[in-house]
């Protein structure tokens, strides 16, 4: 009896001390893409650009641009040769605020962005780099107050439809995108604060989110005209 125990107990520690089994790992399938090659225009109804920064040490401030246009010109077997030109309207600039400042217009003085001298801001794509399933990384030329540098977009492809699903006989698609750059690269230093996280002034870095649509519309196949016959001698 005691050698059928010392010898259970030793098949019990031997099971335990047998190494783990790694589970499998699985990509994550590509999501399917509804929608075909071509050109498409930014949906200015169903796309935002909105612009943050922290200030003194307190909250992210947030604004938005209601105006934005551009083209994607979408390339469905191969996402990464897509490529994409947007252009914002600074004057459509809008601030929560509602104080007796006009705090819209201040921010588009000489100061801030300069919408009398640059009334636009655009980008355009140079390169493409897809880095998982649904994501990409993207770079472009990014202008602001007359100045250009390059900036890269962290993109995250959210679906697309063929007719849209509210009727319309448009191809769609739908991106989420966001980048951060430094203000005073494009000669933006107004209360610049001293230091990453200080809280003496608003801060250099800003964030950048847009959440974008692009529509295109369906092409209908030619309708046959009427036909007709050769006399017959």
């Amino acid at each position: 009896m005691r050698l059928l125990i010392a010898a259970a107990a030793a098949l019990t520690l031997a099971a335990c001390n047998q190494p783990a089994e790694t589970p499998a790992t699985t990509e994550a399938p590509a999501p399917e893409v509804n929608a075909p090659s071509g050109e498409y225009a930014i949906d200015a109804n169903h796309t935002t650009v909105t612009v943050r920064a922290q200030h003194f040490g307190l909250a992210y401030y947030t604004l938005r641009f209601n105006n934005v246009s551009g083209a994607l010109n979408f390339n469905a077997e191969s996402p990464a040769q897509s490529t994409i030109n947007a252009t914002v309207d600074v004057t459509s600039l809008d601030t929560p605020y509602s104080g007796n400042r006009d705090f819209d217009a201040e921010l588009q003085n000489s100061s801030w962005l300069d919408s009398t001298g640059f009334a636009t801001a655009t980008f355009t794509s140079t390169s493409a780099e897809q880095t998982g399933p649904n994501t990409a990384r993207v770079t472009g030329d990014l202008t602001i107050r007359g100045q250009t540098h390059p900036a890269t977009f962290e993109v995250t492809y959210d679906g697309s439809h063929s007719p849209h699903p509210m009727g319309m006989q448009v191809s769609s698609i739908g991106f989420s995108a966001r980048t951060t750059i430094q203000r005073s690269q494009y000669g933006i230093s107004e209360l610049l604060a001293s230091a990453p996280g200080a809280n003496d002034g608003v801060a250099d870095q800003v964030e950048i989110i847009i959440e974008a649509e692009f529509q295109r519309p369906i092409e209908s196949a030619p309708v046959p005209g009427p036909t007709t016959r050769e006399p017959v001698n």
